[in-house]
């Protein structure tokens, strides 16, 4: 008779212990998956950051681009000027 109850002790325990790890793992899958849930959106948000900054440089790059080109076309027209000019006095001083 004493060996059934320590065996059904045994029984009861080992179920027991079973069905503590099972739910502790089951707390912790849950905790883990809100972890990742906050980490992978701290990810996506620090991207959307990184995407915006990056659109607002690259508009400001087109203003340089713009502003580049139009001095460009300025300075050719002035050394065009100033060529034009250089030949005017070259005439003029033979004369």
């Amino acid at each position: 008779m004493n060996e059934i109850v320590v065996g059904v002790i045994g029984l009861v325990g080992t179920l027991s212990s079973i069905c503590f790890a099972y739910l502790a793992f089951r707390r912790n899958q849950s905790h883990d998956t809100k972890k990742d849930g906050k980490a992978e959106g701290v990810l996506i948000s620090d991207i959307g950051y990184i995407k915006s900054s990056i659109d607002r440089m690259e508009g400001k790059l087109d203003k340089v681009e713009t502003n580049y080109q139009d001095l460009l076309s300025r300075i050719v027209r002035v050394e065009e000027a100033q060529s034009s000019l250089e030949k005017r006095l070259e005439h003029s001083s033979f004369k």
